[in-house]
């Protein structure tokens, strides 16, 4: 079944975002009067096809990694092979230089259109997110040689301000590469400290692995009890979905993480659990399970799962984020701008070297991420979609001729010398462009297979 949900979830991702793109180019075209022969979404053997009114064929690849939209003049086999029916109408070519640009970078545009709706959508509805509190601090991290402790709230990190858990591995995705320190202004207890965090190439060669486990903090999970397994120690000795654990053999319970430890250390062994179940204060005994952990040491359980339900959680714990049409509109330009600086940076540090190009993923990760996204619930799908969507218009937008970007980079040297670029040019460019887009496909690839491995 999670396989099924994992490319299901992938071909949907890719089918989105890739139609999306192709659709700028093919409604740009059409708004020019510049006749298109066909829209594709996939490559390889065509799993259905239909044409309109209008001769345009659209159809759907059996492999969805890609798609094309073909317009009159840009395949002498098929124009001529049109005959008659395209006398009369428009060809790319015969479009001026400024058409053709705002038909090629209509795709790209489309994409970053899409992440601020998204965006825009997703702020009009309302979420509900992770606060900045911390809920674990990793052994020997940055984070415990700088005296951050469960139950700390982050405030600021570089001068930004932290509103919630997103924003701190938005602000530490920064700071890739960098050598030098992370400022980070936290609450303990009341009282604001500021603390200068060392870091020396920061993140590059940690692959996928996110920047606040880098700095070794977790986000606060309050032990609420989400689900029972039908055959764990909690169910049969009462303990309920909702209910907050409070304290374990009368030592107390600051949060998921730690209800989790104290658990581990105590396999098949009669405890004491204290709960609040609404507002009545309960204690149960119970007897724990046991099972073998990675290591084959014993480790203890009750057959619990954290509430993945924010709406339980104390309201402390938690951020609500919900916007006017207004203010939505601006989130969907802003968190769009955000997310495509950070991109750029982050690929300028990686052609720099001062970030390791492991990091670069391929459709293999892509699906494995849209499985997971998928899992986490549709506000978690669509944030993806919106960041693959900006990568895939920033990506068509580099100056590699078989890309967009390329093509406009040709246009724009038309437009400079007054006429048309070679087809010597255009052929030997072209190869180029190939070689290098099927070069970083396959370096992706072998990474994706790396990680796997």
């Amino acid at each position: 079944m999670d396989l099924l949900q994992t490319i299901f979830s992938f071909i949907l991702l890719i089918s989105v975002i890739v139609g999306i793109h192709e659709l700028g180019h093919f409604l740009t075209a059409r708004y020019f009067g510049i006749h298109v022969l066909k829209f594709k979404i996939g490559f390889g053997k065509e799993l259905f096809s239909i044409k309109d009114k209008k001769n345009c064929s659209y159809s759907f690849g059996v492999l969805p990694l890609g798609g094309y939209v073909q317009m009159l003049g840009e395949n002498t086999t098929s124009n001529q092979e049109a005959g008659e029916i395209l006398q009369d109408k428009k060809s790319y070519l015969e479009a001026s230089a400024g058409e053709r640009a705002a038909v090629t970078a209509a795709g790209p545009i489309a994409n970053f259109i899409l992440a601020i709706l998204i965006y825009f959508v997703l702020a009009v509805i309302g979420t509900t997110q992770l606060s900045s509190y911390v809920g674990e601090v990793l052994p020997d991290s940055l984070a415990e040689e700088n005296g951050i402790k469960i139950k700390d709230k982050i405030l600021k990190i570089d001068k930004q301000d932290v509103k919630g858990f997103n924003d701190i591995n938005l602000i530490l995705s920064k700071r890739i590469g960098d050598t030098g320190s992370i400022e980070v202004i936290y609450s303990s207890n009341g009282i604001e400290y500021k603390k200068f965090l060392s870091i020396n190439n920061w993140l590059a060669e940690e692959g996928q692995k996110a920047p606040n486990l880098v700095l070794g903090i977790q986000p606060f999970i309050p032990p609420i009890v989400g689900s029972l397994q039908d055959d764990g120690p909690a169910l049969r000795y009462g303990i309920a979905e909702g209910d907050l654990i409070e304290s374990i053999n009368g030592a107390e319970i600051n949060s998921w993480q730690d209800l989790s430890g104290m658990l581990a250390e105590l396999p098949n062994q009669l405890i004491e659990v204290g709960i609040l179940r609404g507002q009545e204060r309960l204690s149960l005994m119970l007897e724990t399970s046991a099972y073998l952990n990675e290591q084959g040491i014993q480790k203890g359980r009750i057959g619990i799962l954290a509430s993945n339900n924010l709406m339980q959680w104390p309201a402390e714990y938690t951020i609500q984020k919900k916007e006017n049409l207004f203010g939505a509109t601006l989130v969907g330009i802003t968190d769009t701008y955000k997310y495509t600086a950070l991109i750029i940076s982050s690929i300028g540090k990686m052609i720099s070297g001062s970030i390791s190009a492991d990091n670069l993923g391929g459709p293999i990760q892509i699906s494995v991420l849209a499985g997971s996204a998928a899992k986490a619930g549709y506000v978690t799908f669509l944030s993806m979609i919106a960041l693959l969507s900006i990568n895939l218009g920033l990506l068509n937008l580099l100056p590699v001729p078989i890309l967009d970007g390329g093509q406009l980079l040709m246009i724009a040297i038309e437009k400079i010398k007054g006429s048309p670029v070679s087809e010597m040019t255009l052929e030997y460019s072209l190869r180029i462009g190939v070689v290098l887009v099927v070069s970083l496909m396959v370096f992706a690839f072998a990474n994706d297979i790396a990680r796997l491995i």
